[in-house]
């Protein structure tokens, strides 16, 4: 499934797995997503808005999420479905872009796309939107 993703786009998904078991949760929803890839790559969130920083949106999601006891790693936790369309999303803006592989920045598309969740809303309100992240990009 991560055949094309980059080392760095693999670890936003791994950290984003390991954050759903400190947080309790039974599914990688949108938040743990953008969680991890904020982890992975200090700088996403300046690159595309100058005036806010990652931990300015950490703190925003953070701010929504409710803790419950902690799950082991061992457990398979899936994807929510709109983690799904996030990496279904990165994947399409890779290739529009003609990008061989899926990147960080690929993925952080995908969840300002994502209209169902959360940490998509988090970013839209921040004032990313897709058109300028894709000029930027292109």
């Amino acid at each position: 499934m991560f055949e094309r993703y980059t080392e760095r786009a693999r670890r936003s998904i791994f950290y984003a797995r390991e954050l759903v078991s400190v947080y309790g949760s039974m599914l990688i929803d949108t938040e743990h997503v953008l969680l991890g890839i904020l982890r992975e790559d200090p700088n996403v969130i300046a690159r595309f808005l100058p005036s806010k920083t990652n931990e300015d949106i950490r703190a925003e999601v953070e701010k929504g999420i409710v803790a419950k006891p902690k799950i082991p790693t061992s457990i398979d936790i899936p994807l929510s479905k709109g983690s799904e369309r996030i990496l279904a999303h990165a994947m399409e803006e890779a290739e529009m872009l003609g990008h061989p592989e899926v990147e960080v920045e690929h993925l952080l598309l995908g969840v300002v796309r994502e209209e169902d969740g959360a940490a998509g809303q988090i970013l839209r309100s921040a004032g990313l939107n897709v058109i300028a992240m894709r000029q930027q990009l292109g």
